[in-house]
């Protein structure tokens, strides 16, 4: 089934949208006054909802709305109140919609842009399902785009794109390696013994530092990184820790989607706040506060760690281990050429 299309204008007036219709996707397409337009974007869209199904069915929402403009100039004009000039896609939560622009050159890109938004808009509907009355519920940052990178990068290729490959061949150190690292440097530097260990290892030159998990969890933690020129940083970290958490290893589908499932869910449980005593604590108009689970007390409940710490261990483990024999498969293959 291709969907049903017709003409309708904005509110604004601006705008004769070509509407489609197909499955769970309502999708408005600005028609093109110059140049080509991508084909089939709705089924385009559809695979990527199918790929995000059978990764995170439970988060499905009823209908998803998308509106698609010709290209970056309009997108910005109609956008200006949320979008950025480096925006290429987003998820506008006021109205529960995904904006976009067509990139017919640049597909692949666009899809990846695409499933990046859905899983935004998954998340928000998770956090905070459509008319609900209560509160609205905020999820980890984290989280959030950690989650979004992952499916982005699935929507490249079934096994991991870009971000996968990233995760192999840096060189990512630990906060606490990085302080040991600048010591040595204080006092000398490392052993040429130490220097050939790690370039017999490597397979980049590329070096990245991951922040301490107990302060990378904290909600600026991407301001901060965004304030020190570190973003590529924060989300490729953002993406090794959901990634960990999601599917550790390198299969299209999750192999902890159960644990991981379980985690979010305890996340939107939102109750009173209390303080030392017990006691509810209340807003300035009498109400009460409402708080989510720390990502430790669901981290214990659904994986069984019992801190942060056991966490950033485990997951340090986990890498040491996918880092060599990725890296080891890469040397393979250029040998062999």
């Amino acid at each position: 089934m291709l969907g049903t299309f017709c003409i309708a204008k904005d509110k604004a007036g601006d705008i004769k949208w070509i509407k489609s219709n197909l499955g769970g996707f309502n999708i408005n397409i600005e028609p093109h006054t110059g140049g080509m337009m991508t084909p089939n974007l709705a089924m385009q869209f559809n695979n990527i909802f199918q790929m995000l199904r059978q990764n995170i069915a439970w988060m499905i929402p009823g209908t998803v709305n998308i509106e698609v403009y010709q290209n970056k100039n309009s997108f910005l004009m109609h956008n200006s109140a949320i979008a950025e000039d480096w925006s290429g896609a987003l998820f506008d939560p006021g109205r529960n919609v995904i904006v976009m622009y067509d990139e017919p050159k640049r597909q692949k890109h666009m899809m990846k842009k695409f499933a990046h938004e859905l899983t935004h808009l998954f998340v928000e509907n998770t956090f905070n399902p459509p008319n609900s009355k209560t509160p609205k519920k905020e999820p980890p940052v984290w989280l959030n785009e950690g989650l979004a990178v992952n499916m982005e990068d699935l929507a490249e290729t079934p096994r991991g794109g870009v971000w996968n490959h990233d995760l192999i061949v840096i060189n990512i150190f630990s906060g606490g390696e990085h302080e040991t690292l600048k010591m040595r440097k204080e006092n000398g530097g490392l052993t040429h013994k130490e220097k050939e260990g790690l370039r017999k290892f490597a397979v980049s030159d590329k070096i990245v530092f991951f922040k301490n998990f107990v302060d990378f969890i904290e909600p600026n933690s991407y301001d901060k990184a965004l304030a020190n020129g570190k973003v590529d940083d924060w989300y490729l970290q953002a993406y090794a820790m959901v990634r960990f958490l999601f599917r550790p290893e390198n299969s299209p589908t999750p192999s902890k989607r159960m644990q991981f499932q379980q985690f979010m869910e305890i996340l939107t449980k939102y109750s009173p706040k209390t303080d030392e005593t017990g006691k509810p604590i209340l807003s300035a108009d009498g109400k009460k506060i409402m708080a989510r689970p720390s990502e430790e007390e669901a981290l214990r409940a659904a994986y069984r760690y019992q801190n942060i710490l056991a966490f950033e261990e485990d997951f340090w483990n986990w890498l040491t281990v996918y880092q060599a024999k990725g890296r080891k498969k890469i040397k393979g293959n250029i040998k062999g050429k």
